[in-house]
């Protein structure tokens, strides 16, 4: 008998019409076990942020399928409400050797939100190059797509967040990247299928050592 293959929001339903012996933030991809109204304090002064306490507003479960193989990813959107800051910390797995898989955490930083751009989403972003400028025109930073691709991802991305019922969402998203001052800096820019509406985000890489946890009791 043919086994049935799940498209990513198929088996996102799945979960959500699962047992219900834990919260759904619980079932999904949550490498931290984070919920929404839980704490992340973050410090890591090499970009940055200083000893920062945020509140977690959003688990996003976020999957793309490429091939036969099924990639899973967490957004986990913060707030440190004190000075109205918006962080979201970004969590994947990278398959490494057999049996070994390295963690990528990220910190996202929000640049820009917008309505849909035609020029930037037909002729800009399929390029492979992304040029950001001033209010007077003059280039601040020159990001390259990775591993030199041209077309989008598709992501179904799974919205959990507190006191609201989960929802899908679907994104187009391109990556790209630099080098700065030695190290990688990373730059996405995500396209809601639905509304078009674009979002860009500044990402650099950190580890757990630069994060702590305090996570409230689960109802």
């Amino acid at each position: 008998m043919e086994q049935r293959k799940l498209t990513p929001w198929q088996a996102f339903k799945d979960l959500v019409a699962g047992s219900k012996e834990q919260p759904l933030v619980l079932r999904v991809y949550n490498p931290f076990a984070l919920k929404p109204m839980d704490f992340v304090t973050v410090d890591d002064v090499l970009n940055g942020v200083t000893q920062t306490r945020y509140q977690v507003t959003e688990v996003d479960v976020y999957r793309r399928t490429i091939g036969d193989r099924t990639f899973e990813s967490v957004d986990y959107v913060l707030q440190d409400a004190t000075a109205d800051a918006w962080l979201t910390l970004r969590v994947s797995e990278n398959a490494g050797t057999p049996g070994n898989k390295q963690r990528t955490i990220l910190l996202l930083f929000p640049d820009y939100e917008g309505e849909y751009d035609e020029d930037l989403h037909k002729r800009v972003l399929p390029s492979g190059i992304l040029e950001l400028k001033n209010d007077q025109g003059d280039l601040t930073a020159r990001y390259e797509r990775l591993n030199g691709l041209k077309d989008p991802y598709r992501a179904d991305v799974l919205v959990l967040a507190a006191d609201e019922a989960p929802r899908h969402e679907s994104f187009d998203y391109w990556d790209f990247g630099r080098e700065r001052d030695g190290r990688q800096e990373f730059y996405f820019v995500e396209m809601n299928a639905e509304t078009g509406v674009i979002q860009t985000l500044r990402a650099l890489e950190t580890s757990e050592n630069e994060l702590s946890f305090l996570r409230r009791t689960a109802n």
